[in-house]
């Protein structure tokens, strides 16, 4: 292999490493040489997606019915029906006549009529 074509390659192979090179480029490369391997590391980006506060899960109430005041009841860790369905999120009691509570995921800001025996109906 010519030393040109070689210092190619590993200028080519090392900004590819780096993340330099976004298009794909082509080099010549002579009939003789032979094809080499490389070895490719993955690497998965963890998601860094936050999670709503409760700050956050009340104003998105506020925006359904802002003429009611929301009491804080707790999160997935005070009811049991929550943590059995994996759910992530906060509860909310609005201060009125009643037991039906709300429960807003804090993973996507859904919103659900909520009870502690386990009965929970999406709001649209």
């Amino acid at each position: 292999m010519k030393k040109t074509t070689r210092t190619i390659m590993i200028a080519t192979l090392c900004a590819v490493l780096v993340g330099g090179i976004v298009a794909p480029t082509v080099s010549t490369v002579s009939a003789a040489s032979k094809p080499s391997k490389v070895a490719t590391t993955v690497v998965k980006k963890k998601s860094t997606k936050k999670l709503l506060s409760q700050e956050q899960a009340l104003n998105i109430l506020n925006k359904i019915d802002n003429s009611v005041e929301y009491i804080y009841m707790g999160t997935e860790k005070d009811f049991d029906a929550l943590q059995a369905k994996k759910l992530k999120g906060f509860v909310f009691l609005p201060d009125e006549e009643g037991d039906m509570g709300y429960f807003v995921n804090s993973k996507n800001g859904q919103v659900f009529f909520f009870h502690p025996s386990g009965y929970m109906e999406r709001i649209k």
